[in-house]
């Protein structure tokens, strides 16, 4: 009977001393070191982006080393655990700088394709300078035959009616107003000083308008041509002989875009 006493007051003083010894292991330091460098690395975005599965591997090992029952096996997976969190460390170094190289190429060649961006597109402007130079002068000279054709252009005396073979100027113009769409015109129309002023107004006016009509019958829009009359007020040359006189009676044009 002493003896099963004996045993029952031993073993829970065994067991005791070993919940103390348990409780008294504690972490070596070079498992806390591994620790605080996972937290480290755990907290570097080029870590989590580049090298998640390693920092993983490196975690599991930690938590093995915590559950160890003794130092040694505490210190030889935190040295393991260190190592793996090396390893993602490096790796993530290593793939950001592959990263930045990339990326300073794709800038390299972005401002090369820019540059030739630049250089076709300075190439088409300079094209489409002399293309619009070339327009211009074709226009002008164009715009000069409309012009010395309707300096052939001469009315019945007192009327608002061509003399025979004066339309072919019209008929330039016309063809020429429906090739360039965007042209518009100002006719002014003038008389001599042949009747009063103010019957030469009218006069002027009506040849304006007949100028303006014949045109709207070929195609133009109305809208696209201005007709005044200016009457004997702005002669060209003086009336005093017969050709002056028939200078004087004639339409004007001005070309606008």
């Amino acid at each position: 009977m002493k003896i099963l006493t004996v045993k029952k007051l031993l073993i829970p003083a065994i067991l005791a001393t070993l919940a103390s010894g348990c409780a008294e292991l504690q972490k070596p330091q070079s498992l806390l070191d591994a620790e605080k460098a996972y937290s480290q690395a755990a907290n570097s975005a080029s870590v989590l982006k580049y090298a998640t599965p390693e920092l993983n591997t490196a975690k599991k090992t930690l938590m093995s080393a915590e559950a160890s029952e003794n130092k040694e096996d505490m210190a030889s997976l935190a040295y393991i655990a260190n190592a793996q969190i090396e390893t993602a460390l490096s790796k993530a170094e290593a793939q950001q700088a592959h990263q930045h190289t990339k990326d300073l190429m794709a800038q390299k060649e972005q401002l090369i394709v820019s540059a030739i961006d630049a250089k076709k597109a300075r190439a088409q402007n300079k094209l489409a300078t002399m293309q619009q130079r070339v327009v211009s002068m074709e226009e002008s000279r164009a715009e000069e035959e409309i012009l010395l054709a309707f300096g052939n252009i001469e009315f019945v005396t007192g009327t608002a009616d061509l003399v025979p073979g004066a339309v072919s100027g019209i008929d330039l113009l016309a063809e020429y107003m429906i090739a360039h769409p965007t042209k518009t015109i100002v006719l002014s129309g003038h008389t001599d000083n042949s009747g009063s002023a103010e019957l030469n107004m009218e006069l002027s006016q009506r040849r304006a308008d007949f100028i303006r009509d014949v045109l709207v019958s070929k195609g133009i829009a109305a809208e696209r041509i201005t007709a005044i009359g200016y009457g004997q007020s702005q002669p060209i040359v003086p009336n005093n002989t017969r050709e002056g006189r028939q200078r004087n009676r004639r339409i004007e044009i001005k070309f606008a875009n």
